[in-house]
């Protein structure tokens, strides 16, 4: 089952996880729908449950790198197809 979040937000904490010589903290993902956001399949107002993920701070890098090079690849389809871009 998969759905859709229209907003994301990282921080550093507020969990952390126990290891031999103490803990660490975690780095916590949360995706969420902001307000006003409205679902693009039914046209309704979104309303999704948010999502928390803790991540160990080498596993957060790593998702910050695969979403910037996703991003990257998007915007050089985009261009290469001459589809719509917002204004920067």
């Amino acid at each position: 089952m998969s759905s859709y979040r229209y907003e994301i937000e990282a921080s550093a904490g507020p969990a952390r996880e126990r290891v031999i010589d103490g803990s660490r903290l975690l780095v916590r993902v949360r995706l969420f729908d902001g307000p006003g956001v409205v679902d693009a399949l039914t046209g309704e107002r979104a309303g999704s449950e948010e999502v928390l993920c803790d991540l160990r701070p080498t596993e957060a890098r790593e998702l910050a790198f695969c979403l910037l090079s996703c991003a990257e690849h998007a915007e050089r389809i985009t261009e290469q197809a001459d589809w719509w871009q917002p204004p920067r």
